[in-house]
């Protein structure tokens, strides 16, 4: 039984000229996902948000639990890319199966693993990683987050959105800078270390001072 299922959310009709492009980008991440990752049981509902988009891809996405994928829109942006909705399901989808097994984490090493991983998998499928995880972090901003790393009371959208403070999406790019490097380590792929304790990552590269 099919049990991955598509909802484009379009009563207003705001979303009718990205239909095509929405159906082709799901039709090829389902099959991804299941060979991939093993997925099942998962809702991808794609809505018109513009507030929830990614400015320079005028596409958003989250996952708020194991069987549930949100794809944001604005429509008015110039050129959404298929790719670009292809890999947004797909970091989701690297999440739902994570949330199942160990979850997606409740400290901030936690999450930046979880984060780091997705964005890892975003690579391995296109070859290339995200705008997200090439920010140039600093120094100073990575020292005050090994002192948090293991905080649950942390600001999320302070380090993974960013501040005056902090560089944006650091979480992102610190998260896959320590997944690539204990992926380059082991030799194994994000797709491979989907279900890997966040804490095992974390202790592999405490000792790193670059990274």
């Amino acid at each position: 039984m099919d049990s991955i299922h598509c909802y484009i959310a379009n009563s207003t009709g705001e979303l009718t000229k990205l239909t095509s492009k929405i159906n082709s980008a799901y039709a090829q991440a389902k099959k991804a996902m299941i060979h991939d990752l093993g997925a099942n049981k998962i809702d991808v509902i794609f809505i018109y948000a513009p507030k929830s988009v990614i400015p320079e891809m005028g596409i958003g996405a989250n996952s708020p639990g194991p069987h549930n994928i949100y794809v944001a829109f604005d429509p008015e942006f110039k050129d959404i890319k298929d790719e670009d909705i292809f890999l947004s399901i797909m970091h989701e989808a690297h999440h739902c199966m994570r949330w199942r097994d160990p979850g997606y984490g409740k400290t901030l090493g936690e999450a930046m693993i979880s984060e780091g991983l997705a964005t890892l998998y975003e690579e391995e499928l296109s070859g290339k990683p995200p705008i997200y995880s090439q920010m140039n972090i600093q120094p100073e901003e990575i020292e005050e987050a090994k002192k948090m790393i293991n905080h649950e009371k942390y600001d999320h959208a302070k380090w993974f959105f960013g501040t005056n403070e902090i560089t944006r999406w650091f979480g992102y790019t610190y998260g896959y800078q320590l997944c690539k490097a204990y992926a380059v380590k082991t030799g194994k792929k994000a797709s491979q270390l989907i279900h890997i304790d966040a804490q095992r990552m974390l202790d592999h590269t405490a000792d790193k001072s670059n990274i």
